[in-house]
């Protein structure tokens, strides 16, 4: 009776039930198909006590058979008792076998790193006796993956020298390759098992794809998508990365077809429209292009597609409130998304990004007042958003609204005492007015710690120098940063403190090789202007 009802729960699809009635018709039987049948019906349900049970029958029934050995270490890992696994392995491997081996490896990573330790330094006291076992080897790289990638790799070399077409140590092999930056070594060997490319194995082309598109080999990786996408063209992610290679290798009709068909099967991944307003831009379709992005509503391509629309349709002064209150109603920022991860520079997601956006633009319109309201609106919302209070701080000294500024740029030193922009941009505007000098060489030192070879910020500290009396030095310091970064505000100041010492020769090359790049640098006017009203009796 229990080998039947054994049986019949097996058709069922009961795994758990059968592997009872299995193995008690093995108890009564000493039959050792049945208790082979029982330890695998035990493993198919996912019950380590029923398949240890049965395995150490099977093991009793049949002493030399490795596999039983194997089937008892797996159910002894399965519930965390790793040396009656280690000891069961033993067994396994003095018995010719070895496949349990990378299994249970497999199960000590989500184990503590002292359990992995533990079973790693036993693997390898086995090398000596089993040196060239490929199990063995391909479960010592298993161990050592992630802290000792290059002995893993090692290891798997050996093995495959023994078995050179086994799937599961060729993919770790490639993808320890990969995560070591070995990529031609990787491409090298992927090249060796992915040809003919239509009888290669699905992973293996998978990974010389990748590989193929991390070195730009973007019409190779394409060929290789395509090939995964004609054996499986239910799987969107091939439709997804097949279109992008399109996009990339100027192939705009693929990319229409892999992306659409994605859309098809990912209808709410909006990525999609997103690659596919880009390749609307490249064939000259600014319409079409603008319906692709306007349907980007979700997705980490939200803003991106925002900006797109905002270069395409490029609303004057009096349709901007219009055209950033339909961004705000198509992109449902009332809901938006839970789990959507902010960004480091706006961590209340899209819509502080939204106002910073609207500001910019209005800049470049030259609309300085009416930026300043959608940077204070932002910050009604997003009141502790550093971008929103940053762009708001320079605003305000264009504006001539020191105090603002310097208040502004205090929250956001509170909110992130490292803000590197924050601090040179305090510092520099103490030196401006020149106030609070030690406290600015304070504040820019402190974002030149943080960004040594930052022109910008060298610049800051010159020109605080420069303030507080030490011309030398300032001409040092202003002279590196001009070195770094020969822009017109660096050359004005440089001039000026080269004018301070005297050289008003030198100034004024510094001001002319400026004026060439740019003749109508008002900074580089400016800074002639203030040096012949400071300095005239130089």
């Amino acid at each position: 009776m229990d080998l039947l009802t054994g049986e019949l729960s097996l058709q069922r699809g009961d795994s758990e039930h059968a592997a009872k009635h299995l193995l008690n018709a093995a108890y009564s039987t000493h039959d050792l198909n049945t208790a082979k049948r029982a330890a695998y019906a035990a493993q198919f349900g996912h019950n380590p006590k029923l398949l240890r049970q049965a395995s150490q029958w099977w093991g009793q029934l049949a002493p030399l058979d490795p596999l039983a050995w194997q089937y008892l270490a797996q159910a002894e890992s399965l519930d965390g008792h790793f040396d009656s696994a280690i000891d069961a392995l033993n067994k396994e491997l003095k018995l010719g076998g070895g496949a349990g081996l990378p299994y249970v490896a497999k199960i000590s990573l989500n184990e503590s790193q002292a359990v992995q330790m533990q079973l790693q330094e036993r693997y390898k006291t086995w090398l000596t006796s089993y040196q060239n076992n490929p199990q063995l080897l391909y479960a010592l790289a298993l161990l050592g993956q992630t802290q000792q990638p290059h002995e893993a790799i090692g290891y798997l070399n050996k093995a495959l020298q023994q078995v050179p077409k086994q799937l599961q140590i060729q993919i770790l092999y490639s993808e320890l390759l990969i995560a070591t930056q070995q990529l031609e070594e990787a491409n090298n060997y992927l090249q060796q098992h992915t040809q003919p490319l239509d009888r290669a194995p699905r992973q293996l082309i998978a990974l010389h794809a990748q590989v193929l598109t991390v070195t730009g080999e973007y019409k190779l990786a394409y060929d290789y998508f395509s090939e995964l996408v004609k054996r499986f063209p239910e799987d969107p992610n091939g439709h997804y990365s097949a279109g992008l290679l399109a996009y990339e290798t100027q192939n705009y009709n693929e990319v229409y077809s892999h992306l659409e068909q994605f859309l098809k099967l990912r209808p709410d991944s909006h990525s999609a429209y997103y690659h596919l307003g880009l390749t609307a831009l490249k064939q000259g379709h600014k319409q079409q292009a603008v319906g692709y992005f306007e349907q980007v509503t979700i997705g980490p391509d939200r803003l991106s597609a925002i900006v797109e629309l905002l270069n395409l349709q490029t609303p004057k002064l009096e349709q901007t409130p219009a055209f950033f209150k339909q961004a705000r109603q198509r992109f449902a920022l009332s809901n938006e998304e839970p789990n959507e991860a902010p960004t480091s520079s706006s961590p209340d997601g899209i819509s502080a990004e939204l106002y910073r956006l609207q500001a910019e633009h209005l800049l470049n319109l030259n609309a300085l007042h009416e930026a300043a309201l959608a940077y204070d609106e932002g910050l009604q919302q997003h009141p502790q958003n550093t971008a929103l209070l940053y762009g708001r701080a320079l605003l305000a000294q264009n504006l001539s609204e020191l105090d603002l500024s310097e208040s502004l740029l205090d929250k956001i030193l509170v909110l992130q005492p490292n803000h590197v922009n924050a601090l040179n941009a305090l510092g520099y505007t103490y030196a401006e007015q020149g106030i609070k000098l030690s406290q600015a060489e304070a504040l820019v030192r402190k974002a030149l710690a943080l960004q040594p070879g930052n022109a910008a910020i060298i610049d800051s500290l010159g020109w605080v120098t420069y303030r507080q009396g030490h011309l030398r030095q300032a001409k040092q310091l202003l002279s590196k940063a001009y070195e770094l970064l020969p822009d017109a505000e660096i050359a004005a100041h440089l001039g000026l403190v080269k004018w301070a010492l005297g050289d008003t020769k030198g100034a004024f090359e510094t001001w002319n090789t400026a004026l060439i790049k740019d003749p109508d640098s008002l900074l580089i006017k400016q800074a002639i202007m203030d040096a012949q009203n400071d300095f005239q009796n130089d």
